[in-house]
């Protein structure tokens, strides 16, 4: 009598992970709960969330496990090629379950968390807009504001924060509009608040434009450099050689007919 064949598991027809996972976990980038968040779902789509969350329990069954491990080997797989080369140096043992795996990894980014929110929480607190165009700065602060989340995904950094630290360090040429975002009721979000900057930059911008072209154009006579002797002189001077004295033409016209 012939035995019927299990179904395949979702997990094996996964056959590129970063097409369903495109975040790499990197320490440097501290972007662990946007790609846990990433990670959760497609585990959860492909039926392997057991593999990794609480409700993790390896099969008693012989008869089921060699199946099970199959899957936690492709779970495992997942993660091992979802992490940057440093990360994996750290985290990746032998033997490991995906759930050993899982958990060793969130406890390498949960460690120092408060030292680390301390830092980067002073740092949005006094950044200062400096040399830097208004996209540069606000990008800035959004990164920071990212890394702030993603150290602490229960943290009440909401969205106003980052608009209140970016108008604070605003340059004195942008108080005007960092006036109206103050007294706007509701409050803009961080994005309304970048795009109003960034049409005041561009505003400037066309402003100092228009007062060097009008200047040369109302210039009256121009000085124009020449490179050798002392020839540096007007327009309005070389227009006047033309025109000689009465005397200087007297003498020309002399020396014309004793010739």
């Amino acid at each position: 009598m012939s035995g019927t064949t299990p179904p395949i598991h979702k997990a094996f027809t996964v056959t590129n992970i970063k097409a369903h996972i495109p975040i790499v976990l990197d320490l440097e980038q501290l972007n662990y709960n946007t790609w846990r968040e990433f990670f959760n779902t497609h585990c959860e789509a492909y039926d392997t969330l057991d593999h990794i969350d609480d409700t993790f329990d390896a099969p008693k069954t012989p008869s089921t496990y060699p199946q099970w491990k199959k899957v936690d080997v492709a779970v495992r797989t997942w993660l091992y090629m979802t992490l940057s080369q440093n990360l994996a140096n750290n985290v990746v043992k032998t033997n490991f379950s995906a759930r050993q795996l899982w958990l060793t990894i969130e406890k390498r980014f949960r460690d120092n968390k408060d030292s680390l929110i301390m830092q980067h929480d002073s740092d949005i607190r006094t950044i200062t807009m400096g040399d830097l165009l208004v996209q540069a700065y606000c990008t800035k602060i959004q990164n920071i504001a990212d890394i702030l989340e993603n150290l602490d995904a229960n943290s009440k950094f909401s969205d106003k924060h980052p608009v209140i630290y970016t108008i604070n360090g605003f340059l004195s040429r942008f108080e005007n509009i960092a006036t109206v975002i103050r007294h706007r009721n509701p409050f803009h979000t961080f994005l309304e608040t970048r795009s109003m900057i960034a049409f005041e930059e561009s505003r400037f911008n066309h402003i100092r434009i228009p007062q060097v072209s009008s200047h040369s154009e109302n210039s009256s006579s121009p000085t124009i450099l020449h490179t050798g002797g002392n020839q540096n002189y007007r327009q309005g001077d070389r227009r006047n050689d033309h025109h000689q004295p009465p005397k200087d033409r007297r003498q020309q016209s002399s020396r014309g007919g004793q010739q």
